[in-house]
């Protein structure tokens, strides 16, 4: 995952820049340690390989980080191009 690093221009413009850009690094990391940490989640369907609740709830964390850091991604796009984020657009 690349994550775009804000310059100092763009901090001026929108200081916000700082802090989601570290809670995006956070939540990539966060979601490749559980992808490590529970192997299965990479294999499923593996009948050989149990979905325990401590897997299923580490999948949903790294379902939710990913959305996140969708949105967050989107929320950059926002500032640079806020047409290209309008739901009117197809």
């Amino acid at each position: 995952m690349i994550i775009a690093t804000p310059n100092d221009d763009d901090l001026c413009v929108a200081p916000e820049l700082a802090i989601l850009t570290a809670l995006e690094a956070s939540l990539a990391i966060a979601a490749q340690v559980l992808n490590i940490a529970h192997t299965e989640i990479l294999a499923p369907g593996d009948d050989r390989l149990p979905m325990y609740l401590d897997t299923r709830v580490a999948a949903e964390i790294i379902a939710e980080a990913t959305h996140l850091i969708a949105t967050i991604n989107r929320y950059r796009l926002a500032l640079v191009d806020p047409d290209a984020c309008s739901p009117d657009r197809a």
